[in-house]
């Protein structure tokens, strides 16, 4: 029971490990559970392996599940949600394809090597899980050992449901991070077979030691693309075909995406729907000035902000209601007014204000029987026991009863903010109103308990305050007029082409999205749009769509779909505008390169027009020249330079920025002496920075022909 009581004392650094190891163990034996050949809907497919609907989605469910324990919450936010699905699906992929890699080389992860691990106790899921000394805060694997003995050896006679409920909850939490460091020594040992691949040599190793060391002082005239006109060159679409053949295998795309325009309208408050409120807000005042019923008003008003009777720190009131604390006198309603930061119109009033700990360390023996009267008389016995110091103390009746005898430290931020009334707001209001080294005796709906505070901590101002807070919302009447408006836009125009023409004089804006997957889960942004994503993936080019109903029931979303970017390589068009530029500066180059045919000194490259001229005092061949009068990175200058013979004027050298004519004016060498050995371990090491875990996988993602079809279903 200790071992728990101390693991429960770390519960927020499961929040933490939640996020990094929960999904490898819930996705870890992908490869076990894909059943190829099955004829229900897939959701993808990972190396040939069809990836059910229905598995991926209890997969995504038994996280969200895992989640919410952690946070003690019942439901998550759309974008969590969607991060969840996107958690589970990329390591779903990656267990697939490492665990398909490590199959074929017989790579695998033993008990030892695991257990080597957990004794190192080094590895971030472990100094960051709830297995911590609660001395060094350290994580102590004799804390973990003594939790899985417990564990093994629990009785559910003597220990109390809840705790048998957290002991299993908290083993699951540690097969959780028991399998991600599985997941993990597996990629390691992967990662390192690839790594040990890359070698060096004798010969590679001088040649990088003299391109390091070796610098050349190099005075330059430059002659810059910019210094011609546009409009004195001219691009053809083949020029941008022979730009883009020359780099094509870097516009391989390996999903389809497609561009869409679309028009977004935010569905806001009228002026009589805002008069409407106020005149709301302002009767709810008036209430609040007089009701015995707070909490009942403050949920009939539909406030943002929940009553608690248990006061609160300023942190836990809005920030409009803070900056008006000290305008309130007494017991008395302010407001109300209208707070221009959240659109909002609000008022509120302040009970009383008292100073009380923001924390207390305390330790508890809950008492409760079926029989009542029966319960009594043991909370009184245990209780009158405890405060005479009868031959017993706190702890010898705790472990009595099989109930943790250490004690913890409760913070105000555990709870405040949240709408807490009957026996729980009983329990805190007594918890916080106790003395340091106070015993008292609770009797509560749920049973009796007696409390002893052993310490307090850092006490704050506190307030009993009723905050009636609405934001402003549109009427169903607004909403109305906002979706005919757009209905009779639409259909009027059902082509792009007629949307792009009319939509600015309509007054609607139309918004692109020109590289839109199907794994985004929202369009513009604008939660709620994934019917909307469908439908662009569905759709023939240049189609509308219906209006969709998107964001907090606020957003009206209408889509075209422009163009198709099928998977595969990209077509020349869509690249046209990235080539332009580079085809506009080849054309310039040649221009000067035809005017500089008879340049023979440094004094005739500067008698070019537009010629600029500075100095570079330290070029090297292992690094890219930057040339600040263009400006540009130059490593055809560092080439240059590392060959040109010292005082002579080398030929046009055609750069990214300019035409270069360059002139070695003295050469020199570093400090460092040449060792070969390490030479090539620099070589070794560089070479091995460049192949790492992320690397591997977009390799192993590309030849495994991944498919996401998540967003037919999800």
């Amino acid at each position: 029971m200790a071992t728990l009581q101390s693991i429960r004392k770390h519960g927020a650094a499961l929040v933490i490990v939640i996020g990094i190891a929960l999904f490898a163990f819930i996705a870890g034996d992908a490869a076990k559970v894909l059943q190829p050949g099955m004829n229900s809907q897939n959701v993808g497919e990972i190396n040939g392996k069809k990836v059910e609907a229905q598995t991926f989605q209890q997969l995504v469910e038994e996280y969200t599940q895992a989640i919410n324990f952690v946070r003690g919450t019942n439901s998550l936010t759309e974008a969590e949600n969607a991060q969840i699905k996107d958690e589970v699906w990329n390591t779903l992929v990656t267990n697939t394809l490492i665990g398909d890699e490590a199959d074929k080389l017989g790579l695998t992860v033993t008990t030892a090597e695991l257990q080597a691990v957990i004794n190192e106790g080094t590895d971030p899921l472990l100094t960051q899980s709830a297995f911590r000394n609660q001395t060094t805060g350290q994580f102590d694997r004799d804390v973990l050992m003594k939790f899985l003995a417990d564990y093994a050896s629990m009785d559910p006679e003597v220990m109390p449901a809840e705790y048998i409920d957290y002991y299993h909850q908290l083993y699951n939490y540690w097969k959780f991070i028991e399998s991600n460091l599985i997941s993990n020594l597996l990629m390691q040992k992967y990662e390192a077979l690839v790594v040990e691949s890359q070698l060096s040599n004798p010969v590679a190793a001088e040649y990088n030691f003299n391109a390091r060391n070796s610098h050349a002082e190099v005075a330059y005239a430059v002659v810059p693309y910019s210094s011609v006109a546009d409009s004195l060159v001219k691009v053809s679409s083949s020029d941008i075909k022979r730009l883009y053949d020359a780099k094509r295998e870097l516009y391989k795309q390996p999903a389809e995406t497609r561009a869409i325009r679309y028009i977004d309208v935010a569905v806001v408050p009228s002026a009589t729907d805002r008069e409407e409120l106020l005149a709301e807000v302002n009767d709810y005042a008036g209430q609040l000035a007089t009701t015995d019923e707070v909490a009942a008003l403050v949920r009939l008003a539909n406030s943002e902000v929940a009553y608690s009777t248990v006061p609160v720190t300023a942190k836990a009131l809005p920030e409009d209601v803070v900056a008006r604390l000290d305008s309130v006198k007494g017991d008395e309603v302010y407001g109300p007014y209208y707070n221009a930061a959240d659109d909002s119109y609000n008022t509120f009033r302040i009970f009383n204000k008292v100073q009380l700990p923001d924390s207390v360390q305390y330790r508890q023996i809950s008492v409760a029987d079926a029989d009542a009267t029966r319960a009594a008389e043991l909370a009184d016995s245990i209780f009158g026991a405890i405060k005479a110091k009868k031959g017993a103390n706190f702890a010898e009746i705790a472990g009595k009863y099989g109930q943790p005898s250490e004690p913890v430290w409760i913070a105000t931020a555990n709870f405040e903010g949240a709408a807490i009334d009957g026996d729980n707001a009983t329990y805190l209001n007594t918890l916080f109103g106790m003395k340091k080294g106070e015993l008292k005796q609770l009797t509560l709906d749920g049973g009796h308990l007696i409390i002893e505070v052993l310490d307090t901590k850092s006490p704050v101002q506190k307030y009993n305050a009723a905050v009636i807070k609405r934001p402003a919302y549109f009427s169903n009447e607004t909403y109305a007029e906002a979706y005919n408006r757009l209905s009779a836009f639409v259909a009027s125009n059902q082509t792009l082409e007629t949307l792009e023409a009319n939509a600015e004089e309509a007054g609607y804006r139309l918004y692109p999205a020109n590289e839109l997957s199907n794994a985004a889960h929202t369009i513009g942004g604008v939660q709620g749009t994934r019917e909307a994503l469908r439908w662009a993936f569905g759709a023939k080019k240049g189609e509308v769509s219906h209006i969709f109903e998107a964001g907090d029931n606020d957003h009206l979303l209408v889509v075209a779909l422009a163009d198709i970017h099928e998977a595969g390589y990209r077509d020349v068009e869509d690249m046209a505008d990235m080539f332009r530029l580079q085809a506009l500066n080849d054309e310039k180059a040649e221009q000067i390169l035809a005017s500089a045919k008879k340049v023979s000194t440094m004094s005739d490259a500067l008698a070019l027009n537009g010629a600029k001229s500075d100095t570079l005092r330290r070029v090297t061949f292992s690094s890219a020249a930057y040339v600040s009068k263009v400006p540009a990175s130059e490593a055809a200058i560092s080439g240059a330079a590392a060959s040109l013979e010292e005082g002579k004027l080398s030929a046009p050298i055609k750069g990214n920025g300019g035409i270069y004519f360059l002139q070695v004016v003295k050469r020199g060498n570093g400090v460092a002496t040449f060792d070969a050995a390490a030479e090539q371990r620099t070589l070794e090491n560089a070479a091995t920075r460049n192949i790492n875990a992320n690397s591997i996988l977009n390799e192993l993602f590309r030849k495994g022909e991944v498919v996401d079809n998540r967003y037919r279903f999800f």
